[in-house]
């Protein structure tokens, strides 16, 4: 039986907050899903469990002890050798799994031209053709179309081991996982059940806390009041002793007189007994109330500049769509009016990316009024945004990190990191874009990546954005709710254009 074990284990690329602090988790076989917003360090667990970062403390550990874990990162760039040999092989094996997830072994010699959704399932085959007893999949279903991603439940189902999703896909995670791992602030705690069943799970807790954060405001404010209510009753009765002294007669026994001294010393004494319990309950509840802390979530809504075109076609394509070989996958007369929200659409590999470059190469505007969002990130596009905010004067930088916020990320840790997220990149990409006056947006894929939380709000943002919208997505919500034509490609007919 496959386990994974992790003792208290600590992690943080600097002197900086701990990526990971102090997290212990056990996890049997079958698959536990790992979410957390962009840049909440899920990526980095999955490399602590890789072995690929040592942990700065703290101990990882598999059943069976021989188990060497298999990561599947989000990257899909590189043609490696293990897909080289799922590629050749004849085995039975080998065949089954490459007939069950589409993959054709001619393709790999066009490696370089296939779509990031092909390269992806021959990434995903060629980690499952190792067999592993602990398999970690970062972001499995970037890029994949409905139909893929439905093969890859179905052959991921069968995985017998111990598996690490980490997802933003609430598909994947509803069938697939039956434990949730959740990574807050360097905090990772397991919980019971799928991604919407654990969610419901962290809120009703953060609940709870709100509601005992707001009894313990109304404790302190009224043991405060209560408090300054006795030392006033102890100054009234001692200004009293001392105007009964001054005005009494010196042969006032009664006033003067030890008896009464006493009686007035013993009720102070009493009085200083009570403002000492209340003083404490005072620091106990302003002690709780400390280290009941209320998350501070980023993230709201998101307004795009943006305006209409002044010409009435934003874009035009009209001629043969070829990959860069000069082989031709189809022939199409599209254009994109100022006005339009269209949807790019077809399975992995028929050729929407294809058609969205060639349309950007006959761009009837400029490209500085063009808001471009590519489907995958590099490394290198991903610093080189980083350096583009790093460098802005105060005011623009300001506005870029307020997007990013609104989209769900901490300015300050993305700018004290070297090397941002896929999902941060993205933000920072849609942020600088967002904040120049485009009259048309080119998304290819624009939600791979994000969390869930920044889905909704670039959602959102795209329904109030007042240009032209070219979209390529499998997030079949996002594409209902924000255009109103679809170009369908099919391998075998072409191109179709539809309203609605």
């Amino acid at each position: 039986m496959s386990a994974i074990h992790v003792s208290h284990v600590s992690f943080s690329y600097s002197s900086a907050a701990r990526i990971v602090d102090d997290a212990s988790f056990s996890l049997g076989p079958g698959w536990t899903g790992l979410v957390g917003a962009n840049g909440s360090g899920k990526t980095t667990l999955l490399d602590l469990l890789a072995g690929t970062h040592p942990p700065d403390r703290g101990a990882v550990s598999f059943v069976p002890q021989r188990a060497a874990p298999v990561l599947c990162q989000q990257r899909v760039d590189d043609r490696t050798s293990e897909i080289d040999s799922l590629g050749s092989s004849w085995g039975g094996d080998a065949v089954r799994l490459r007939a069950r997830l589409r993959l054709d072994p001619a393709h790999l010699d066009r490696w370089s031209t296939l779509s990031p959704g092909e390269r992806k399932r021959w990434q995903i085959a060629a980690a499952l053709s190792r067999s592993p007893d602990v398999l970690l999949l970062d972001e499995p279903s970037n890029h994949l179309d409905s139909e893929a991603r439905s093969l890859l439940i179905d052959v991921l189902s069968d995985f017998d081991g111990a598996g690490i999703i980490v997802s933003h896909d609430r598909q994947i995670l509803h069938s697939l996982t039956t434990r949730t791992l959740r990574i807050h602030r360097g905090t990772v705690k397991l919980w019971n059940g799928s991604y919407e069943t654990a969610k419901d799970g962290w809120e009703a807790q953060s609940n709870l806390v709100a509601m005992e954060r707001d009894r313990l405001k109304l404790e302190r404010k009224k043991t405060a009041r209560r408090l300054a209510d006795q030392r006033r009753v102890a100054q009234e009765k001692d200004a009293k002793r001392v105007r009964e002294l001054r005005t009494a007669d010196l042969r006032d026994l009664d006033t003067r007189g030890a008896v009464a001294t006493g009686r007035h010393a013993s009720g102070q004494r009493a009085g200083a007994r009570e403002r000492e319990v209340t003083r404490s309950h005072l620091e106990s509840v302003s002690e709780q109330l400390d280290a009941t802390t209320i998350e501070r979530n980023h993230g709201g809504a998101i307004g795009i500049a943006g305006s209409v075109a002044p010409k009435a076609y934003v874009l035009r394509h009209d001629g043969p769509v070829t990959i860069p070989d000069g082989t031709e996958l189809f022939s199409a007369d599209v254009a994109v009016r100022r006005g339009d929200r269209v949807r790019i659409a077809g399975p992995n590999g028929a050729g929407k990316t294809t058609l969205l470059n060639a349309l950007l190469r006959s761009a009837v505007i400029p490209a500085e009024r063009m808001l471009v969002l590519h489907q995958e990130t590099t490394r290198d596009e991903s610093v080189a945004w980083l350096k583009a905010v790093r460098a802005l004067p105060s005011d623009d930088r300001g506005r870029v990190l307020s997007l990013v916020s609104l989209l769900g990320s901490d300015p300050a840790a993305i700018l004290a990191s070297d090397l941002p997220s896929p999902g941060e990149a993205r933000k920072l990409a849609l942020a600088l874009g967002m904040g120049t006056a485009s009259w048309l947006m080119v998304l290819d894929e624009p939600t791979n990546h994000l969390d869930l939380p920044s889905i909704e709000r670039l959602e959102s943002a795209l329904l109030s954005y007042p240009g032209a919208i070219v979209l390529i997505t499998h997030d079949e919500h996002l594409a209902a709710a924000v255009t109103t034509a679809t170009w369908t490609i099919d391998p075998e007919t072409g191109l179709t254009q539809a309203s609605g």
